[in-house]
């Protein structure tokens, strides 16, 4: 068994516990919004601030590798935007449905990737993984949550409305706040940190049970085109767009298998978390992410050989 399969096995099977937690009537819904409402405005917020604040970036190649990431997810946005129409019509979506799809195919999963880090590139590379998270989670944030508010409510909100519930969102906040802390070079206080570790370390672990909770296995069997469609550009397209830009900008050796990584790992749990609270199809999304654990256990090792990763 390859080491990202070992990396991603845990992740599906705390899944299956909320899945089998939920099923079992033992923990009742409300309780589960609660946990929704948690993860949502304090834990993910708190690691996402720590993981960028953090970073070691001394001898990255900043500028180049997290220009190569941005561009690879606007080629996606780009994609996805122009083609909404189309694909709304081939796949027969709803504006939810199609936000769900679009968090799918462009979100990543923060936490999958910093425990698969360590594991091919070792512990210092953990500072690779906080620039990629610098560069990418603050654009995929502002962009999942507009197309959210435009999409998934339904009717296309004010200006005003749409600015609000961008500046409003706490992964927004604690994202451009982590890199507003970098760029100001301010010192990241030791008990701070603890403070923020012990914070966040439940976030992983319980934004999992919850996407288990949310899961409806008939639900995800009557969607399998959409699951298909965001489980093949997330972990197959976006790694080609990224491989793409790394090239054309000259990043090569570790900073672009690491980038390769991120961009080939599944959607994160936060997109669970941002569909529930903001309009989108919660439910099509669990199913997408779970497919996606499955499937990553196959296409990573084949996304590392191909960007000359030997383990």
């Amino acid at each position: 068994m390859t080491a990202a399969i070992l990396g991603l096995l845990p992740v599906f099977i705390v899944i299956l516990v909320g899945y089998g937690l939920r099923r079992s009537g033992l923990i009742d819904a409300h309780h589960w919004d609660a946990v929704d409402h948690v993860c949502y405005y304090v834990l993910f917020p708190a690691i996402i601030f720590k993981e960028i604040a953090s970073a070691d970036f001394t001898g990255v190649p900043v500028w180049r590798m997290s220009f190569a990431m941005i561009m690879a997810i606007i080629t996606m946005f780009a994609l996805l935007l122009w083609g909404r129409k189309r694909l709304c019509d081939w796949l027969g979506l709803d504006g939810p449905q199609f936000t769900s799809v679009f968090q799918g195919s462009t979100r990543w999963h923060t936490f999958i990737a910093f425990a698969i880090i360590p594991i091919y590139f070792g512990q210092k590379a953990l500072a690779l993984g906080g620039l990629s998270s610098a560069a990418m989670t603050p654009l995929l944030n502002i962009v999942n949550v507009a197309v959210i508010s435009i999409y998934g409510l339904g009717h296309r909100p004010d200006n005003r409305a749409l600015l609000r519930s961008i500046i409003r969102n706490p992964f927004v906040l604690s994202s451009l706040g982590g890199v507003a802390w970098q760029l100001l070079h301010l010192p990241v206080p030791g008990m701070g940190v603890q403070v923020l570790d012990m914070i966040g370390k439940g976030a992983l672990g319980l934004a999992l049970l919850t996407v288990g909770a949310g899961l409806k296995i008939d639900e995800a069997l009557s969607t399998k085109a959409p699951v298909i469609f965001a489980t093949s550009a997330k972990l197959l397209l976006m790694p080609l767009f990224m491989a793409v830009w790394l090239v054309l900008l000259g990043v090569h050796g570790e900073a672009a298998q690491v980038a390769m990584l991120c961009s080939a790992v599944p959607t994160g749990s936060g997109a669970y978390v941002l569909a529930r609270r903001m309009g989108g199809d919660a439910s099509l999304i669990a199913s997408i992410m779970t497919m996606q654990v499955i499937t990553a256990a196959f296409t990573l090792p084949l996304v590392l050989w191909l960007a000359g990763v030997t383990g």
